[in-house]
């Protein structure tokens, strides 16, 4: 309940359109009529922002501006905090972005949430429905944190989502190829579950071993998958077989392999290393050299731009031995390579030698 102030102190009141402030003043104190009724909600938190000085007896909105801490990923101010909390959605507790939708009461939800819910998750009326172009032009001032746990940068509201699609704090999906596994979790828990859940992955130590596929005339799209220990790190090698169906004609070959490196690991650390691949048989070599993918990325980019080692069936008999397919696989740290003095491609390096 507001408080009569010191006479000519300025007075915040509501008026008919809920979550927006008006500035006026009044020399009587301030009538209940003059509250509407649809202030009730995230509208009514936007109070706590206004503060008094009794010096001027002016008021000040404290409402905060972008400025060149919270421009570099700075945590929002206490008053800031205050303001955002207006913004937090009731469902999903993450801060509300615009467009904002209410209830006939005020209250607001999410637009992800929104489409979930059969009536107002704060009041149980209709859905929210009706445009706050109030409170969007309050969220155009402000700055977001991101909703990731351990990310400490903040952002305007269209930055906070294009933010979030990439932050190395987000959580890990499952590394393997294909939709099967629906995991998600934190980075220390990537190799928990690998263990847990995927028993028949191979894991070899060193930083220079033999990736053995087996069967590789199987028909059809075919993954296989080991790991490598070596610096510190899990890498997950990945070699995918998939048919080409727009390539079918008379002679063209219409199944494809790829082999690529992920880490386990974020991508700033993935940056780190280089990876080769090599066929090698019969006086013939095929080579690859590229930087690992973060898990985060995924392999599907890699595989979409031919960004790895890549090789048709006639390709693979040429190296294959009873079915089966080796590759020599060689993890380099950068640091290392410069340590020795020399020189590591940065680079997509493709070759076969006769």
């Amino acid at each position: 309940m507001l408080r009569r102030q010191v006479r000519n102190s300025p007075i915040w009141t509501w008026p008919t359109h809920p979550g927006f402030l008006r500035h006026t003043m009044n020399d009587n104190s301030i009538p209940s009529e003059n509250l509407s009724s649809k202030t009730a909600g995230n509208s009514e938190k936007l109070i706590s922002a206004v503060i008094m000085n009794p010096i001027n007896n002016s008021a000040h909105s404290v409402a905060p501006q972008f400025n060149a801490a919270n421009a570099n990923g700075a945590h929002p101010s206490a008053s800031s905090s205050e303001l955002l909390s207006a913004f937090e959605c009731p469902v999903c507790l993450d801060c509300m972005l615009p467009p904002y939708l209410q209830c006939p009461s005020g209250h607001l939800v999410c637009g992800s949430c929104r489409p979930k819910v059969t009536c107002c998750p704060s009041c149980r009326g209709p859905v929210p429905s009706i445009r706050n172009l109030a409170m969007e032009r309050i969220a155009s001032t402000l700055i977001f944190p991101c909703r990731y746990n351990g990310c400490t940068q903040s952002f305007a509201a269209q930055e906070k989502v294009e933010h979030e699609e990439v932050c190395e704090h987000r959580p890990y999906s499952c590394p393997c190829p294909g939709a099967a596994c629906k995991w998600q979790g934190a980075l220390p828990e990537v190799m928990t579950h690998l263990v847990r859940n995927h028993k028949s992955i191979t894991t070899l130590q060193g930083e220079d071993i033999v990736f053995l596929a087996t069967d590789i005339n199987l028909p059809g799209a075919v993954d296989w998958v080991m790991m490598q220990n070596c610096f510190g790190y899990y890498f997950m090698l990945v070699l995918e077989k998939q048919d080409k169906a727009e390539l079918q004609t008379s002679t063209a070959n219409t199944q494809m392999f790829y082999a690529v490196v992920q880490l386990i690991g974020a991508k700033n650390d993935a940056e780190s290393f280089m990876y080769r691949l090599e066929l090698n048989n019969r006086r013939r070599r095929l080579t690859f050299e590229g930087t690992p993918r973060s898990i985060h990325e995924g392999v599907s980019g890699s595989i979409n731009q031919s960004d790895c080692l890549c090789f048709d069936t006639n390709q693979a008999q040429l190296f294959s031995e009873n079915g089966n397919l080796g590759i020599n696989v060689t993890i380099t740290r950068l640091s290392d390579a410069a340590d020795d003095g020399s020189s590591v491609s940065s680079g997509r390096v493709c070759k076969v030698d006769k």
